[in-house]
C-alpha cells in the first residue's frame, strides 16, 4: 500500500476506535530493561504513549504523515514528548545495538528483520505480533507478501532468548485475526 493509502485511513478515522495498547504489550512489557524503545509502524502512536506512561524514552517511526500527527496530538495531551521520525522502515534510522526495546505490531517487512535484532543491546528485547498467512481464509485479502507462515516469526529470531511464542487464532474488537507473536530476548 503506498503512502497516500495510510494517510487517507487515518485521515478518515479507520483506525480511531484503536486507543489501547496491544495486549501483547501490556503482558510483556516490564520485560524490557530500562532505556531506549523503537516502535517501529507506530501507527496512532497507543503503545509508544503506553510505553512512555511507563518510564520508556520512547520514539516512533511511520511512514504515513497523518498517523504521525495522531500520535503527537495524543502524546502532547498526556504532556509526553515522544520523539516522531516520519520515515520508511525499509530504511531504518537508529544506531546499532542502541535500543533496550523494538516493538512492532501488524507490520512485516522480511529484509528488516536481522536489523530490528542488531537495534537491541545485550539483554534488549523485541515485542512482535503480526498477521499470519491464514488471516486472508478468516478476512478480507491481505497482500500474502505481507503476511507470515506457520513458524516463520520463529525463524526471523532464533538467535534471540525465546521468552513467548505462540500463533492463535483471535477474536477481539469483534475482528477475528489469525497471528504469530513473539518476545525474545537477545543475549
Amino acid at each position: 500500500m503506498e503512502t497516500v493509502d495510510w494517510d487517507k485511513r487515518y485521515r478518515e478515522g479507520f483506525y480511531d476506535g484503536a486507543t489501547n495498547p496491544h495486549q501483547l504489550l501490556q503482558r510483556f512489557w516490564s520485560m524490557i530493561p530500562e532505556g531506549r524503545v523503537v516502535d517501529i509502524a507506530m501507527g496512532n502512536g497507543r503503545n509508544s504513549l503506553f510505553l512512555a506512561r511507563k518510564g520508556y524514552a520512547v520514539c516512533g517511526l511511520d511512514r504515513s504523515w497523518e498517523a504521525l500527527m495522531i500520535a503527537r496530538g495524543a502524546s502532547i495531551g498526556e504532556g509526553r514528548a515522544i520523539p516522531l521520525v516520519f520515515g520508511d522502515a525499509g530504511h531504518l534510522p537508529f544506531e546499532k545495538g542502541s535500543m533496550a526495546g523494538v516493538i512492532v505490531f501488524y507490520f512485516l517487512l522480511r529484509e528488516i528483520m536481522e536489523e530490528l535484532v542488531g537495534l537491541l543491546r545485550e539483554g534488549g528485547v523485541i515485542i512482535y505480533e503480526t498477521f499470519l498467512k491464514r488471516q486472508n481464509a478468516i478476512d478480507r485479502y491481505r497482500n500474502p507478501d505481507f503476511l507470515l507462515d506457520d513458524g516463520e516469526l520463529l525463524s526471523h529470531f532464533k538467535d534471540l532468548e525465546l521468552l513467548f511464542y505462540e500463533e492463535i487464532l483471535s477474536g477481539s474488537e469483534g475482528k477475528k485475526r489469525a497471528l504469530a507473536r513473539f518476545v525474545g530476548r537477545r543475549r
